[in-house]
């Protein structure tokens, strides 16, 4: 019987297109003309380690096949006929963009798999991390897991606090695009742990009063309304770090006349 020559169709490739050399994985389906040397060619990987993730012991396709054309140097076995997605554990000091940089993706693609309307993770929160047409395996961390936090450590708040000076004020803001006075408070806290957004009023009331003012403690201010409506985190020497709505996120002296007037008092997680 005379062979078919075998030819592509149509592939599904993330972030690229199937007629541009890619580096990304993909999954395609085999029409008349295709061969595994030319897919070899398009996606500069070898026949071998296609045939591998694809568990092939010929070099011979089927017209209407789905392939799989993992990423070079990044070959894993498809392990089912039927798509499945993989499923990742959220840890502490993770973050979409470092999910998404381990598992080869985008922030916009974990977002749109998982259905999110922001950027917040939660610790043991599971996130899909392919679209269940591509099976990934993520590389296992050396060690031991890292357990949950239970505690903050103030000095990496104030570190983690001040590496972000000079960001601008943003109403509502949580991220170093922009950040408001308790945003700026939420991003520091979730550089260490898992939780929720507060408002000022908010943090105020889940807080614990200290007797004495601590590097790391919260400080809060009483400014356009009655009540705790301005915080940030005292860094020593009669200073705090915040987010101003004129000057975004700086160190100012709590004996500057403006805010000594408006202190509240301090309170610690």
């Amino acid at each position: 019987m005379k062979k078919k020559l075998l030819a592509f169709v149509t592939a599904t490739v993330f972030g690229t297109s199937l007629y541009s050399t890619s580096a990304l994985a993909a999954t395609v389906k085999v029409k008349s003309g295709d061969t595994l040397s030319k897919y070899s060619k398009q996606y500069n990987i070898s026949v071998s380690e296609i045939k591998t993730a694809n568990k092939l012991s010929s070099d011979r396709l089927k017209v209407g096949q789905n392939l799989y054309i993992p990423e070079k140097g990044k070959v894993v076995a498809k392990t089912s006929t039927s798509p499945s997605s993989t499923v990742y554990t959220v840890k502490s000091g993770d973050s979409l963009s470092s999910i998404a940089k381990k598992y080869g993706t985008t922030v916009t693609q974990l977002k749109s798999w998982n259905s999110l309307k922001s950027d917040k993770l939660k610790i043991g929160q599971q996130l899909k991390v392919n679209s269940g047409n591509v099976t990934v395996t993520a590389a296992k961390p050396a060690g031991a897991a890292k357990p949950a936090v239970t505690t903050i450590n103030k000095a990496k708040l104030i570190q983690d606090a001040k590496a972000v000076i000079g960001v601008p004020y943003k109403w509502g803001g949580i991220t170093p695009k922009g950040f408001d006075c308790s945003g700026l408070i939420h991003y520091v806290i979730n550089k260490q742990k898992s939780a929720s957004r507060l408002t000022v009023d908010g943090y105020w009331n889940t807080t614990k009063p200290v007797s004495s003012l601590s590097a790391g403690d919260f400080v809060y201010y009483q400014t356009y309304k009655k009540g705790p409506s301005h915080m940030g985190i005292y860094v020593g020497n009669g200073q705090f770090i915040h987010a101003g709505s004129s000057k975004g996120v700086e160190i100012t002296s709590m004996n500057n006349s403006y805010w000594k007037s408006r202190y509240l008092g301090a309170r610690q997680l």
